[in-house]
């Protein structure tokens, strides 16, 4: 019997995009998933898309009221059925070999990994590649491993491209509920110390940019940044990137009118 697959799709108010985010799941050619959609408090009718998409794998789990993107996906954890665990945001799509390529390398006896993901791309209405990540000049020798010390200067494994075992999940726990933004960034660095971390050198994941998206959300991003380097001051200081990274961090706050607020918050140690 092959692997199964949950795959968790959080969603709010989003019943313009969601049906392109879940066809991009059912045409994959690893078939063998459940998909748990968890609605976080829609209002704007997107239970009745979801209803007119006739697929025995689908489970749709409505919450009563908007909790955030880190309980909805912990939510869709929790649901889960199977051992192996994946990601789509609701206005996002999966290219069709996603899961299958995955899978291979996840399932392959000589390796160990507790997470496997690979490269996500956007694209501009013209069509053209907005960005790429990991940068495709980025080599793979340096994505795949250990990569603890590695994202701690930069993330570059986005939700929707992870595929993460459940016992990784159950040693490391889920998504930080307390954090706004970033949360993806967190949880994988609490991953990347314990398992090592394999990759796929594709563009498997097309990234579309919403109104009202999470990221741009810049004071909790400044807030979480602040939060990573007092949680992380160790390691940051271990591989000389402290100074740097809390000059990025400080730029950003400048550029935003929240210098001083960002410089007192990088001296303290924080809990959220």
């Amino acid at each position: 019997m092959e692997d199964m697959v949950s795959i968790v799709v959080p969603t709010y108010n989003r019943r313009n995009v969601i049906e392109r985010a879940v066809n991009s799941i059912l045409r994959q050619t690893y078939p063998f998933f459940e998909i748990i959609i968890v609605d976080d408090g829609s209002t704007d009718g997107t239970a009745d898309v979801i209803a007119g998409i006739q697929d025995q794998r689908i489970r749709y789990i409505p919450l009563q009221e908007n909790q955030g993107v880190a309980h909805a996906r912990n939510t869709g954890i929790q649901e889960a059925k199977y051992d192996y665990i994946a990601f789509l945001d609701s206005d996002d799509e999966w290219m069709p070999e996603k899961l299958e390529l995955q899978m291979k390398k996840m399932t392959d006896p000589s390796n160990e990994f507790g997470l496997v993901y690979c490269r996500m791309g956007g694209l501009h209405r013209d069509g053209k590649r907005r960005f790429v990540c990991p940068p495709e000049e980025w080599v793979k020798e340096i994505l795949e491993g250990d990569l603890f010390y590695p994202l701690l200067g930069q993330n570059v494994i986005g939700t929707p491209a992870m595929l993460v075992r459940r016992e990784c999940l159950e040693q490391t726990g889920g998504f930080k509920e307390s954090l706004h933004c970033l949360e993806d960034w967190e949880l994988v660095l609490r991953i990347a110390r314990k398992f090592k971390i394999g990759f796929v050198d594709r563009i498997l994941v097309e990234v579309y940019k919403s109104e009202g998206s999470v990221s741009s959300n810049i004071p909790w991003y400044l807030i979480t940044r602040c939060y990573m380097v007092s949680l992380y001051r160790a390691e940051f200081t271990k591989t000389g990137i402290l100074e740097r990274t809390k000059e990025e961090i400080l730029k950003v706050a400048r550029n935003n009118n929240l210098y001083e607020e960002i410089k007192e918050l990088l001296t303290r140690d924080i809990e959220l």
